[in-house]
C-alpha cells in the first residue's frame, strides 16, 4: 500500500512547499496549504492524508486551536506542529502535541513523523 500523505500548513506557502518537497526527496507524499481553510478543504477532500504539519503562529488561526478543531473533526489525525517562536507561559499546548523548533532539521521531522504515523 501507498504511504499516507502528510499536509503541511504554514502561512507561509514557501515553507510550506519547501517542507512538502523535502519530505516528497525523502520519500514521503506530501502537500502543502498556506491557511486553515485550505487544510480542512484538503482533508475533506484527500483520504490519503494521514497527519498534519502544522506551524502553531499563523494570522488567522493559531496552531494550537488548529490542533483542538483537527481532534474534534478528525480525533485519530497525527499532528506535529512547528513554530520559530519558543512557546511562551501564555500558550496553551495540548499535552500530546509533538512540538519542533524552527529551523529544524529534516531528520527531525521525518522521526516524528514515523513516530506519529505508521506505515499503511
Amino acid at each position: 500500500m501507498p504511504k499516507r500523505t502528510v499536509l503541511v500548513v504554514d502561512d507561509n506557502l514557501d515553507f510550506a512547499e519547501s517542507i512538502a518537497i523535502l519530505l516528497e526527496s525523502h520519500g514521503q507524499p506530501a502537500i502543502a496549504v498556506a491557511t486553515v481553510r485550505g487544510a480542512l478543504d484538503a482533508l475533506d477532500e484527500n483520504p490519503a492524508i494521514g497527519l498534519v504539519v502544522s506551524d502553531i503562529r499563523m494570522p488567522s488561526v493559531d496552531g494550537f486551536d488548529f490542533h483542538r478543531v483537527l481532534k474534534y473533526r478528525f480525533a485519530s489525525l497525527p499532528v506535529v506542529l512547528m513554530t520559530g517562536m519558543p512557546l511562551s507561559d501564555e500558550d496553551n499546548p495540548p499535552r500530546d502535541i509533538h512540538v519542533l523548533q524552527k529551523p529544524f532539521e529534516i531528520e527531525a521531522l521525518l522521526k516524528a513523523i514515523a513516530e506519529r504515523l505508521p506505515e499503511t
